[in-house]
């Protein structure tokens, strides 16, 4: 009777031994401080960071408590990128967000195998780059959001809100995936629209000459997601301007800043909140390799301050169709 009795005494003290490493375990994980470092290429991309940082909020990763960022800036120079992800896995981040495409390759190349986890954001076409298998099943340790080809009905508003454009200048850099993949869109939709696109290509040696010297047949500007052009955007702007000339930009970002005069296509903030919902759903351990790579929502947007300083007046039956428009 008294081996039964003792018996079960060492089964109760086991299961209290046993409950108490779990409540142990979970209560190290609320408290565990996630590290997450961040790579980018671009300067004006760091609102997509902004958007990841507000969405990790929203979701219980507060900032200096339970969540940790790693980020010195942009690295604007592409062939630093592989250095500045090796320098995020010595930190032995829980995660890396990379922004662009060419960030997100550094990324993938530097945390394959077993390496951490990369959600992506900002990346025009992740499975044409090389950076996932599918959309549907992304494989290895990456998704992200993706924000496709909008060029085509970038290219049709352009020419709807400034009908007179014939020849529109394209600089572009031909060894980056994002814009030479958005490049060959464009190209078949200029040939629809009757409008002849004059493409640059361009490098670091060449860039400031692309940007100070827009073609003198040039009626228009169109800027493709483009690490290397989108970091001379502000001195493009201001060359166009001069000239008179109507900007699309890659993304809506450029027109609430007052930059260029038109874009269709994502939200900087917006994209990096979805990145954030990707992220949360890692560290409650989902596999990136089963997380579904998101599309980002496309919206239309106009400057009426840039309008007016280049001396378009734009019909009210395309302002109501815009999503955003700034006076």
């Amino acid at each position: 009777m008294w081996g039964l009795k003792k018996s079960r005494c060492y089964s109760v003290l086991i299961g209290i031994i046993l409950l108490g490493m779990m409540l142990a375990a979970c209560d190290n994980e609320t408290n565990k401080t996630y590290i997450v470092g961040v790579i980018n290429v671009v300067p004006d991309l760091d609102q997509a960071l902004a958007g990841f940082k507000e969405g990790m909020t929203e979701l219980g990763y507060i900032e200096g408590k339970n969540i940790r960022y790693i980020y010195d800036g942009p690295t604007t120079d592409i062939s630093k990128l592989s250095a500045a992800a090796q320098t995020l896995l010595a930190a032995k981040v829980d995660l890396i967000l990379s922004i662009a495409t060419p960030a997100t390759l550094a990324a993938k190349q530097a945390a394959a195998g077993n390496g951490p986890p990369v959600v992506f954001a900002v990346v025009t076409d992740p499975v044409g780059a090389g950076i996932v298998d599918s959309m549907q099943h992304p494989g290895g340790n990456i998704t992200g959001v993706a924000f496709g080809l909008q060029e085509e009905r970038r290219l049709e508003w352009l020419v709807q809100i400034a009908p007179g454009i014939k020849h529109i200048y394209v600089p572009y850099n031909p060894n980056d995936q994002s814009p030479v993949l958005a490049l060959k869109t464009v190209g078949n939709a200029a040939a629809k629209l009757g409008v002849e696109l004059i493409a640059r290509e361009v490098d670091s040696e060449t860039l400031n000459d692309a940007v100070l010297n827009i073609p003198a047949e040039a009626d228009a500007v169109f800027l493709l997601p483009d690490s290397l052009v989108s970091t001379r955007l502000p001195d493009i702007v201001t060359t166009a301007t001069a000239r008179n000339l109507p900007v699309s930009g890659a993304n809506i970002s450029a027109v609430k800043n007052s930059q260029v005069l038109t874009a269709f296509g994502f939200d900087q903030p917006l994209c990096g909140k979805q990145a954030a919902r990707l992220a949360d759903q890692i560290f409650k351990g989902a596999r990136p390799a089963n997380l579904p790579v998101e599309m980002a929502e496309f919206y239309l947007a106009i400057n009426l301050k840039v309008a007016k300083a280049i001396g378009l007046t734009i019909p009210d039956e395309i302002l109501r169709q815009a999503n955003t428009i700034i006076h």
